[in-house]
């Protein structure tokens, strides 16, 4: 049995933090022992500028912390890995039920005024070390009963960062403003949640106060902190970092977002259009999920009414938008306006296959910091909604025959330790192919300045509708129908086989004219909910509240077709959301020390005759809407028969279309796995005027093929 190598402080081989520090888990309950435990944990409560509940008092912010005990104890000054992640003090998992009981509820007006009340900041009476602080600190703070989610233990938050802590970097993680132990409202996208967050990286670098508990009296500082904050997680955790990096704020070194979100308009829409799951389309729908503080018993009953007032008003002021993009409901979730404050670096990861958090996400994520001029790599793999390690499920995927935590500890070695490494020196784009995923392709950049035209050879008018039945589709058949053929509610432009491999790579640009060609405008299109989604959420698409027609929308898919089963790596459920895996060697992920290995896994793959590379979203009554979330604020009253130019741009993609396969451009009309509102109408579609502008790698630039 190997030796253990313990150390005082961090020791760095191979470009790397070593696992030299020993680990003690927080699961224990009452078993963990403050005085012994190799990590020391405890909660702070750092005070942010804001006043949202009115109460008089500066709204605190519950943060858990976890640093090596040498740390505390002053051998040497540690780094911070930062997840800003709301579910992880526990959630709601009644959301869809809750959507529904509240559908019909009347509630008082909430003057989204009251959030700017002032306050002045807290005068400390007293300060505490951190040593002190958490030896009297109790485990029921961050291990206790999530009453939201059937009483599971709330520990999730502690388990996923471990592999970094007994490599000396402190694990800080916080849910933010409207969750357990926090004051304020969960306010998805809004200056305030981004600012909870920043308040953190300020305390860490010195520069705010926390306290010990919620009485907001006692100060403690990081006395163990050198000040220098990287964030990463994924999703709404994928988020927050790059929201926090639009600020500039100082400490915050670098981010490694993963799937994580740069506007929050196109993420639930795009172009217009829906985009998102049809029962999660309002804000307010995550903001109640995440919302753990309706669970403090010390909330009076007026106290827990303003909560979901704040929740309904947000809703009301989400359904004035419609599906369209409204400046002063989206416009601070649009972080990428704010790029130019950028100062810190990124690690930006993404799944090809993700279809919760859209690739274009990542692609606008990449932009920003381009235009911002600081450093910015990308890595993109063919997996879902996936970190490329899983330590919940106890697996990962290699990343071109390296471990995922091993680069991440290279790249914040090198931007929090100062260590000298060749991280800087990584390609700017490192992607797992779609034809082998044991191969991994270098790219310089990830925007391409080469393009692949595909233009329509067919006259005449392709005209769809939206008639389900006659198609023969539904939620869990879209995608296998509209791959292999043309229906009514679905049109097919395809190129001739390739005689090379052709590699795509970013944002394909569908251009067409399309005009309305029959449904009944003053009767909404007659809208059905077909997706049993609450009455609130059904109101988006109303026009009577909008006072605008909207939502007549159009779906437009980019496939792979051969004559022939192939194998591929897609989802394989109706959301799209599962690319399931297996695994290849049981404890083949080290994460070295005394924490236990994961498996090595890697995707299965399906046979199938078509694959969706990539898909988009738009709505007709957007014709001036483009790539820029802020193009959709524009919408039109469609005549029958009056023909519009339209630019749908597809999600981002890579991908490598294997000599003998063709391409095919699917123009079709409603989605069910994204259709709030089923409509009935038709669309006519000028076909001489499809053509596709596809970004290629420069070996496969400037050709031009014909589809029909």
């Amino acid at each position: 049995m190997e030796e253990k190598r313990y150390s005082k402080v961090p020791v760095f081989e191979n470009g790397m933090a070593q696992p030299v520090f020993p680990f003690t888990d927080a699961k224990s309950g009452e078993k963990y022992d403050a005085q012994t435990s190799d990590i020391v944990r405890y909660c702070v409560y750092v005070e942010s500028d804001y006043d949202m509940d009115g109460d008089g008092k500066r709204d605190l912010v519950k943060v858990l912390i976890q640093v090596p005990r040498s740390a505390v104890e002053g051998n040497y000054k540690a780094p911070t890995l930062f997840e800003a992640r709301p579910y992880c003090a526990g959630v709601q998992a009644d959301g869809y039920e809750h959507m529904k009981e509240v559908q019909d509820k009347e509630y008082r007006k909430f003057d989204f005024a009251e959030l700017d009340h002032k306050a002045e900041p807290r005068i400390p009476t007293g300060s505490i070390s951190a040593m002190d602080l958490a030896l009297k600190a109790d485990p029921a703070d961050w291990y206790y009963p999530d009453k939201g989610n059937n009483n599971s233990m709330v520990y999730e938050n502690l388990e996923n960062f471990n592999y970094y802590m007994v490599r000396g970097f402190a694990v800080v993680v916080s849910a933010g403003f409207g969750a357990l132990g926090s004051d304020g409202y969960n306010f998805v996208g809004s200056d305030y949640e981004r600012d909870a967050f920043k308040c953190v990286v300020e305390w860490l670098h010195g520069d705010r106060i926390a306290y010990a508990d919620r009485t907001g009296t006692i100060e403690t500082k990081a006395e163990w902190s050198n000040g220098k904050v990287a964030m990463t997680g994924r999703s709404y955790a994928g988020t927050m970092p790059f929201a926090v990096a639009t600020t500039g704020v100082k400490g915050l070194e670098t981010i490694i977002p993963v799937a994580g979100i740069s506007d929050w308009y196109s993420q639930q829409n795009m172009q217009g259009a829906q985009r998102y799951w049809p029962k999660e389309m309002l804000n307010s729908f995550l903001a109640y999920f995440c919302s753990s503080r309706y669970n403090d018993e010390t909330l009076s009953e007026k106290e827990l009414d303003d909560i979901a007032a704040f929740h309904h008003e947000l809703s009301l002021k989400q359904i004035k938008c419609g599906f369209d993009y409204d400046p002063e409901f989206w416009g601070s979730g649009n972080y990428r306006l704010n790029a130019d404050k950028i100062k810190c670096s990124a690690l930006i990861v993404q799944g090809l296959n993700d279809e919760n958090v859209s690739t274009k996400q990542f692609e606008m994520m990449y932009r920003s910091f381009k235009e911002a001029g600081t450093t910015v790599k990308t890595i993109v793999h063919q997996g879902p909604h996936i970190t490329p390690t899983m330590p919940n499920k106890n697996y990962g995927i290699l990343i071109d025959g390296q471990f995922y935590d091993d680069i991440v500890n290279k790249w914040i070695s090198h931007y929090l330790f100062d260590l000298d490494n060749d991280v800087e020196s990584m390609p700017e784009v490192l992607a797992q192919t779609n034809f082998d995923q044991n191969k991994w392709e270098k790219e310089d950049a990830w925007l391409m300045n080469d393009q692949m035209v595909l233009t329509c050879a067919q006259d005449g008018e392709s005209v769809i509708d939206t008639d389900w039945e006659k198609a023969g589709i539904s939620a869990e058949n879209f995608d296998d129908v509209m791959g292999v053929k043309s229906t009514n509610m679905g049109t097919r432009f395809v190129t001739a086989p390739f005689e090379e491999e052709v590699t795509i790579q970013g944002t394909v640009c569908l251009e067409m004219k399309a005009a309305l060609r029959d449904g009944d405008p003053e009767c909404d299109f007659h809208p059905e909910n077909r997706n049993d989604a609450d009455t609130l959420t059904m109101k988006l698409g109303d026009s009577k509240l909008s006072g605008k027609m909207d939502d007549v929308e159009v779906a437009v898919l980019l496939c792979d077709v051969y004559d022939e089963e192939f194998d591929s790596i897609q989802t394989v459920d109706p959301e799209r959301n599962i690319v399931p895996v297996k695994v290849v060697k049981e404890g083949g992920i080290i994460n070295g020390g005394d924490l236990p290995a994961f498996d090595e896994a890697e995707f299965e793959t399906v046979h199938k005759k078509y694959r969706v590379i990539t898909r988009a979203f738009a709505d007709l009554c957007n014709p001036e809407a483009g790539y820029e979330p802020e193009t959709a604020q524009n919408s039109i009253e469609l005549k029958k028969d009056e023909y519009h130019n339209y630019h749908i741009y597809l999600n981002a993609t890579r991908y490598t279309v294997q000599p003998g396969h063709s391409l095919a451009v699917v123009i079709a009309t409603e989605d069910p796995v994204n259709c709030l509102i089923h409509k009935t109408y038709s669309v006519a579609i000028d076909n001489a005027s499809v053509k596709a502008e596809v970004p290629v790698t420069k070996e496969a630039a400037d050709r031009e093929l014909v589809i029909k």
